[in-house]
């Protein structure tokens, strides 16, 4: 099995009869008028199937959320009835992806009402050969003169500065390869070169493309490759000239590869997510961190069958005395794995020991609770490793009764 769920949150608000166009894969879930911001030039052949998004409020008339094909519209469309709000999907139709095809997505608005309120899209990509998942990350204005700046590799990086890769890097737990690294810059009045890079354990990786004065367009590094060991601590990085003249970049995204089935999901943003002491809150598995003290407004349904471990949190900073807890939830309920942030701790928590086996019709999410005492803590990334499996290896497994919701004889 080498398909991946893609999912994308954020909650977009869009007008009526309006025309919206937004990326395919793990990032944040941001939409825009101009087709070509979004555009990704995927280098892994496979199939996409099952594109579905989640409506929260809508009084418009009937829209349509599909994929695209450079500048054509491709087979699997989605129709979101008019009022109609919850998951919409299309289960029956797919689009073949060859390497070097461009893809994203396009939502057409229905016409009067007065809202429209999506949260979250999701897609998934099977990988003709191992398992691929490319994300993506952008939407940032860089200005800063001769200095290196961190980036993470998903969500929104819109805000992020920081000197410190600690503070935006994943860890993955995973091993595998980071592939096909792709820049889409918008606009860029810089007079000297800018070189984006991959970045593994605080230092230069293999990936490098030099972004020189004035160039715009999609830029690419397909010759260079990083092989990723588990514990390794993986983002990107802008080294810039001289100069604080803007760039603006639309798309900063890669590929990364396992031959075990394995990817990490994550999410995180460009600013820090912060949450209040003595709060409970819920968090979807978007790459975008977005939050909700209501859970049904965060929960997505999985679409996939997979076995889910390593859940971590990177804390930035913690003025909260008492312990916290990360939690994962599934069908609104406690999981397996649970996180605890020490009072004051910061750094990366993870569970090493518990696991969460889900079913493609199972609705999951995070669950923080903050400790009682102090002020806030402050994070970057909620992350985990999925583990692709098939029916019939669950169906072997000794708690599949459990795994079904049924007993079986």
């Amino acid at each position: 099995m080498n398909r991946v769920a893609c999912f994308s949150g954020s909650a977009i608000s869009l007008g009526a009869s309006t025309t919206n166009f937004g990326f395919l894969g793990p990032s944040a879930f941001s939409l825009t008028t101009t087709e070509s911001r979004k555009a990704l030039t995927y280098r892994t052949a496979g199939t996409f199937s099952n594109l579905c998004i989640q409506v929260l409020t809508n009084d418009r008339g009937a829209s349509t959320f599909r994929t695209r094909k450079g500048v054509a519209d491709a087979n699997i469309s989605v129709s979101i009835t008019a009022s109609g709000t919850g998951k919409f999907e299309d289960t029956s139709n797919t689009d073949v992806v060859a390497a070097a095809d461009n893809w994203h997505s396009t939502l057409v608005t229905g016409a009067g009402g007065t809202v429209f309120t999506a949260r979250t899209m999701m897609i998934l990509f099977e990988a003709t050969t191992n398992t691929s998942m490319r994300g993506a990350g952008g939407d940032i204005s860089f200005s800063t003169a001769s200095a290196t700046t961190p980036i993470n590799i998903y969500g929104n990086t819109q805000t992020r500065v920081s000197g410190v890769d600690a503070n935006v890097g994943i860890t993955f737990r995973t091993a595998g390869t980071l592939k096909n690294f792709l820049i889409n810059v918008r606009t860029n009045a810089r007079t000297t070169t800018t070189t984006a890079t991959s970045r593994i354990n605080s230092a230069d990786g293999n990936l490098s493309i030099a972004i020189t004065g004035g160039t715009t367009g999609l830029l690419e590094d397909t010759a260079n490759s990083d092989n990723i060991v588990s514990g390794n601590l993986v983002n990107y990085a802008f080294t810039s000239g001289t100069g604080t003249e803007a760039m603006v970049y639309d798309s900063l995204c890669t590929d990364f590869e396992s031959n075990n089935g394995k990817q990490m999901y994550v999410a995180s943003r460009g600013v820090d997510a912060t949450q209040l002491a003595n709060v409970t809150t819920y968090y979807d598995l978007g790459s975008n961190i977005t939050a909700n003290t209501t859970e049904a407004n965060r929960l997505t349904e999985s679409n996939l069958i997979f076995v889910a471990s390593s859940l971590q949190i990177n804390v930035l900073t913690n003025t909260v005395s008492d312990d916290s807890t990360l939690r994962f939830r599934k069908n609104s309920g406690n999981g397996n794995q649970v996180v605890t942030i020490t009072g004051s701790g910061t750094g990366v928590f993870q569970d090493t020991t518990n696991n969460d086996y889900i079913l493609d019709t199972d609705t999951i999410d995070h669950q923080l609770i903050t400790g009682a005492t102090g002020t806030s803590v402050i994070f970057t990334s909620i992350s985990f490793l999925g583990a692709v499996q098939s029916l019939l290896r669950l169906e072997k497994h000794p708690i599949r009764s459990v795994l079904r919701g049924v007993m079986r004889p």
